[in-house]
């Protein structure tokens, strides 16, 4: 009796494991995983990643504002951006009198690692400064935005995989903010 239970136990659990591979299989077999939209990846310049802000984008108000060294349009969203992405805690215990933490971090250092390419490229000529302006305003909004959006692990993983800032800038281009 004690066999023929564990037998029937064995089988069960045998066919569940089938099942579950199966549909494992079929989710990663599925075009439009880990893209929110469903279009091709590799395409350049077709936009895959849609997120809606409702009014305005995120900016906090700020007691000190930092200066950018690309000057007043981007001051504001830089301090914005570094106030929406750090957490100060101040701690009690040990030798530190202050503790960081960094939300979504991935994002965070993507937008430094770009921040410095667009701070060399322009001092070095490679790029006008109209133009970082232009770049850096559009990625400093999607990241305020993205900072507060729920469903980001998709473009953090693409964030993840890219190494160089021009792949970074090439993933925020593809990035379109809806305001609703």
């Amino acid at each position: 009796m004690k066999k023929t239970i564990l037998f029937c136990i064995t089988a069960l659990l045998a066919v569940q494991c089938t099942f579950a591979q199966q549909n494992q299989v079929l989710a990663m077999n599925n075009p439009a995983s880990g893209n929110e939209s469903g279009k091709d990846i590799n395409n350049p310049d077709e936009e895959i990643f849609v997120f809606e802000v409702y009014g305005t984008i995120p900016a906090p108000k700020a007691t000190f504002e930092e200066e950018h060294f690309l000057g007043e349009p981007l001051s504001a969203k830089w301090t914005a951006f570094n106030q929406n992405y750090t957490r100060v805690y101040d701690v009690s215990i040990g030798f530190s009198d202050a503790a960081v933490e960094i939300v979504k971090p991935v994002i965070y250092k993507a937008v430094n690692k770009v921040n410095k390419y667009y701070k060399k490229s322009t001092q070095g000529g490679f790029v006008s400064k109209e133009e970082a302006i232009n770049k850096l305003t559009h990625i400093l909004d999607c990241a305020n935005v993205l900072c507060f959006e729920d469903n980001t692990a998709t473009f953090e993983n693409a964030l993840n995989k890219a190494k160089t800032p021009e792949e970074i800038i090439s993933l925020f281009n593809k990035v379109t903010i809806k305001v609703l």
